[in-house]
């Protein structure tokens, strides 16, 4: 036996005596290696909530991005106390961004809680965060007092916010609020590169995140529609791993190679603005 399939075994019968969670995520980490994690990536969509803290530590979590040579990750948590778990074991790599989500519930609720405003202000009073956010948005509640005194929030104070909304309230954000930044989570979600390049070409402010699009690189091959939009807009796109369920944790090293390998079909200028120089100017201290 070889020395590869001798370890292989090992953990396999290390594997049978351990919980299901524990032995998942050593399956993962195993299995999902990443022999040569260059070049370095900015994670602009990373969420460290609640229910990851039983299944992976901070510890582990930090660990992993320094291994795979994410030089940095943008991280909102729901709670927000998971940020600076994440925070305390290196300040270099997390970026804090502020969630206006206090339980997983208010995903759906936010917009209608009077008392949002005055929380976020004190979060903001009390910790140096970068921007608001990841915020879900649907259609007719651009209206609402709460939505309106979080954006004017985040003008006054020169904070990005992070998106989560389809293409029509992308221009309705930019009609009240022009100089607000925008990174435009998921560029959509399903909105077409077309779509996604007309507003590119109309808001110098926005830019876009790439988490979940599972037709910019289908089977592992760029998208000729996806790769004409990236070297047009190459200073507008990142990338994240988009971590808002324990699912994704366990997908996050095979996440991260997927992108180093759709990456590499651009030319070596681009694929850098992407994996990480744009998400450096972009969320730059003021």
């Amino acid at each position: 036996m070889s020395g590869e399939e001798g370890g292989s075994s090992r953990l396999r019968q290390t594997l049978g005596f351990l919980s299901l969670p524990v032995a998942l995520t050593l399956f993962a980490l195993y299995y999902f290696r990443d022999a040569n994690p260059q070049p370095p990536i900015y994670d602009v969509q990373m969420h460290y909530n609640r229910e990851a803290w039983e299944y992976f530590s901070p510890r582990a979590v930090i660990g992993t991005l320094e291994e795979l040579n994410v030089t940095q990750a943008l991280v909102s948590s729901t709670p927000n106390e998971g940020t600076f778990r994440l925070q305390t074991r290196n300040r270099q790599i997390i970026v804090p961004f502020l969630s206006p989500y206090r339980s997983r519930e208010d995903r759906e609720t936010w917009v209608d809680d009077a008392t949002l405003p005055g929380y976020l202000r004190q979060e903001l009073s009390n910790q140096a965060y970068r921007g608001i956010g990841e915020l879900h948005l649907v259609a007719g509640q651009l209206h609402k007092p709460v939505v309106r005194q979080v954006l004017e929030l985040a003008g006054e104070q020169g904070l990005a916010i992070n998106l989560h909304a389809e293409a029509p309230l992308v221009e309705e954000i930019f009609a009240i609020a022009p100089n607000l930044r925008v990174l435009w989570a998921h560029a959509g979600m399903t909105a077409s590169p077309e779509v996604v390049g007309a507003l590119l070409d109309r808001f110098p402010n926005l830019a876009t995140e790439l988490s979940h699009r599972t037709d910019i690189a289908p089977g592992g091959k760029l998208a000729p529609a996806w790769s004409a939009l990236f070297l047009r807009h190459p200073d507008r796109f990142m990338v994240g791993s988009g971590t808002y369920t324990n699912e994704f944790w366990y997908q996050f090293r095979y996440i991260l190679g997927h992108y180093r390998r759709w990456l590499a079909a651009l030319p070596p200028h681009v694929a850098e603005q992407i994996a990480y120089r744009n998400a450096l100017r972009f969320f730059a201290p003021a």
